[in-house]
């Protein structure tokens, strides 16, 4: 494998097995987890996600790192939860959440960061990484703009040791599916703002293809974080970044020893592993082993199995 396909790929996927379509049970997640860390493409695998409504049903797993999904307004029994788990020496590495839908200015967004740190600090948690998603880009606009000024005036102290966005790719309908144009929206709303950002959903497959049984065009990771990562290193304009995204080539994809490129666009081997740890994270998926087969399917991993 070239370096710069292991830094692409390094903790890219955060195994979500208990949420649909895979809606798998407690135990079988962390189960599923554990064996797919101890593969031989265990590299790939990132965090596991949980929602903290059921972390009082996980025990002490050494290794492990976690994301938790939480309300938007954070109440009182998932943060008692949050709180048993952290204590208990758990690596809590992100929070996941939704902006309410009630919120539609600067300084409320803001306001309400600043809420959810509150909660935070009462759980415990410190240097974990925060992502809110939204639920239409004029609200991923103003949840941007408040990110960034968040993050530059350093306001989550020892507790977030940073904030960025999140974005719901796809879902169990048509409907939850963004479109290109939409996806290269946020991503460049995220590189203007300087602020990280985090994928989830419908992202199975390493390429743009066409879903028969939910008859829709389904994002590919490699597109998303291929757009991603040369947004940041190549200022590449709106229209470039949907083209990238909406290539289904394997062709146009080079994955080498000095960096990546497409279409004559180029991030280095470096570059890639900077970006990927800082500003390009990661994305969700309920399944692990179908993002694995779809690598392998393109020869860029070994077809040997875990």
């Amino acid at each position: 494998m070239q370096p710069s396909f292991i830094n692409f790929m390094t903790g890219i996927i955060d195994y979500a097995g208990l949420f649909p379509p895979a809606g798998l049970d407690i135990a079988t997640t962390l189960a599923n987890y554990a064996d797919y860390m101890d593969g031989e493409s265990g590299w790939i695998l990132g965090r596991c996600i949980l929602p903290a409504d059921q972390l009082h049903q996980v025990g002490l797993h050494p290794g492990f790192g976690y994301s938790v999904i939480v309300s938007s307004e954070l109440p009182e029994e998932e943060l008692e939860q949050l709180s048993i788990f952290s204590k208990e020496h758990r690596r809590v590495e992100i929070v996941e959440t939704r902006l309410p839908d009630t919120i539609d200015s600067l300084e409320a967004c803001s306001d309400h960061l600043l809420h959810l740190k509150a909660k935070l600090n009462r759980a415990e948690l410190q240097n974990v990484r925060i992502f809110l998603e939204t639920g239409n880009l004029v609200a991923t606009a103003i949840l941007a703009s408040s990110l960034a000024a968040f993050n530059a005036q350093r306001e989550g102290g020892k507790i977030i040791s940073g904030a960025g966005c999140k974005l719901r790719c796809g879902g169990q309908a048509k409907e939850a599916f963004p479109t290109v144009a939409q996806v290269a929206e946020v991503i460049v709303i995220c590189r203007r703002q300087d602020i990280p950002i985090k994928f989830t959903a419908g992202i199975h497959h390493p390429l743009r293809h066409f879903s028969s049984d939910l008859h829709v065009m389904q994002h590919g990771f490699i597109n998303i974080f291929a757009a991603a990562l040369l947004s940041w290193a190549c200022n590449l304009s709106i229209e470039q970044i949907a083209a990238c995204l909406d290539d289904e080539s394997a062709q146009n994809f080079h994955f080498a020893k000095t960096g990546f490129s497409w279409k004559g666009h180029f991030i280095s081997t470096g570059e890639i592993k900077r970006l990927r740890r800082r500003k390009v994270i990661s994305f969700g998926s309920c399944s692990f082993s179908e993002p694995v087969a779809g690598l392998r399917s393109l020869y860029l991993l070994d077809n040997s199995g875990d």
